[in-house]
């Protein structure tokens, strides 16, 4: 288990010892601190190839555009991601909270869980061996 405080602007979970919000800069001194299960790194993988998962609580999956410098936390480009395959710059998030969630962040072409489209905006919990399809990439996740 861990500590944390919830942001009262953005809402995002912060680690009890902040004294502001990491994503937003709101001061957390009012905040409660609650626990909850430790952030655990998931593992993904796509054709059977592990994909870098860098260990934050929110993480945004997609393709890089590099003439303006947006690389998403999770670059699908190296697997193929790009316009012609159906991947959005900000595609998707992956979001922790005890359990990771995975929500469309309004991609043109959508997100799936093991073949049911994820409504944009709303999560829907990944067990463990779900299939993302994003585009035309498959993406095991592993807890």
């Amino acid at each position: 288990m861990a500590s944390f405080k919830t942001c009262p602007t953005c809402d995002r979970r912060n680690d009890a010892v902040n004294a502001t919000c990491t994503f937003c800069g709101t001061a957390l001194a009012q905040a409660e601190i609650f626990d909850a299960p430790a952030l655990e790194r998931p593992r993904l993988t796509i054709n059977h190839h592990p994909v870098q998962v860098p260990l934050k609580t929110e993480l945004i999956i997609g393709r890089a555009d590099r003439a303006n410098d947006w690389i998403p936390d999770i670059d699908l480009t190296p697997h193929g991601g790009n316009a012609a395959s159906g991947v959005s710059r900000r595609h998707a998030q992956l979001v922790w909270d005890g359990t990771w969630w995975i929500q469309d962040l309004n991609s043109a072409n959508g997100t799936l869980v093991n073949q049911v489209p994820v409504t944009p905006g709303q999560r829907v919990a990944l067990p463990d061996g779900a299939i993302i399809q994003i585009g035309t990439l498959y993406i095991i996740f592993y807890n």
